[in-house]
C-alpha cells in the first residue's frame, strides 16, 4: 500500500469518526431534552386530528389526501428540524465546533440526526394519518419508496438552511421562507408519487419519481455539504 492510499484512508476514517462524534453529540441532547422530537411529533399528532377531525374522514380523492399529508410533514419538519445549528448559536458553542470539526464531518453528521429525527415523525405520523383519515394505500412499499428518498432530501435542505439563519434574528420566519422553494420540487413529486401509492396497480411503472427523489435528496446532501464550507467558515 503506498502512502497516498494510507493518507486517503486515514483522511477517510477520521471523516467518519469526526461524523459519528457529532452524531453521538447531538443525539445525547436530543435524548435528554428531546425537544425537536417532541415539538415536531406534537405539531405533527396535532395537525393530523384536525384535519380528521375537519373533514371528517370523508375525503375521497387521493390527491387532496396526499397533499394534505405532505403538508403536515413539511411544517412538522420546519418545527423539528430547524435547530441543528440555532441550538449551537444558542448555547454559544458555534466557534468551539468551527475549532474541532471540519465542514464535512459536521454538516453529515447533523445531517444524519435531523435524517433520523424526520424518520420518526414519519414513522409514527403517517400510519396515524391514513387511519384517522379512514383510508389506505393500495401500495405500502411503493409509498415508502417514496417517503424515505423524500424524507432524505428534507433534512440535507434543512440542516443547510438552519446554518444560513442560525445566527438571524427572525430566523424562526426564515427558515420555512429559505427552504420551501428550494423544497418545492420534491413536494410536488412526493405528492404525485403519494398519489400514485394510493392505488394497488402501475405503481412502479412510475419508478422514475423515485428515481427523480433518490437523485434530488443525494444533491442536497453532496451539494449542501459543499455549500456549508463556505457559510460555516463565514
Amino acid at each position: 500500500m503506498t502512502l497516498t492510499n494510507v493518507a486517503g484512508a486515514e483522511r477517510r476514517l477520521s471523516f467518519i469518526s469526526k461524523t459519528c462524534a457529532v452524531v453521538r453529540k447531538d443525539g445525547m441532547s436530543e435524548f435528554r431534552t428531546r425537544y425537536a422530537l417532541n415539538s415536531a411529533l406534537l405539531f405533527c399528532v396535532t395537525c393530523v386530528f384536525v384535519v380528521s377531525f375537519a373533514v371528517k374522514g370523508t375525503v375521497q380523492d387521493t390527491r387532496i389526501v396526499s397533499a394534505m399529508l405532505w403538508v403536515i410533514l413539511f411544517f412538522s419538519a420546519m418545527t423539528g428540524l430547524s435547530r441543528a445549528f440555532i441550538k449551537e448559536e444558542d448555547q454559544g458553542t458555534m466557534n468551539l465546533l468551527r475549532l474541532s470539526c471540519e465542514p464535512g464531518p459536521l454538516f453529515f453528521g447533523k445531517f444524519l440526526v435531523n435524517f433520523l429525527l424526520l424518520l420518526a415523525v414519519v414513522v409514527i405520523a403517517t400510519p396515524l394519518f391514513f387511519i384517522m383519515m379512514n383510508v389506505a394505500p393500495g401500495n405500502p412499499a411503493f409509498l415508502c419508496a417514496a417517503l424515505l428518498p423524500a424524507s432524505a432530501a428534507m433534512s440535507a435542505i434543512c440542516t443547510l438552511v438552519s446554518a444560513i439563519i442560525a445566527g438571524a434574528r427572525a430566523r424562526g420566519m426564515l427558515f420555512p421562507i429559505l427552504a420551501f422553494p428550494v423544497l418545492l420540487p420534491v413536494f410536488w413529486v412526493a405528492v404525485d408519487a403519494t398519489d400514485i401509492a394510493m392505488s394497488a396497480r402501475g405503481a412502479w411503472q412510475h419508478s422514475n419519481m423515485l428515481l427523480f427523489l433518490g437523485c434530488y435528496a443525494v444533491a442536497g446532501v453532496v451539494g449542501g455539504s459543499f455549500l456549508f464550507e463556505y457559510i460555516f467558515e463565514e
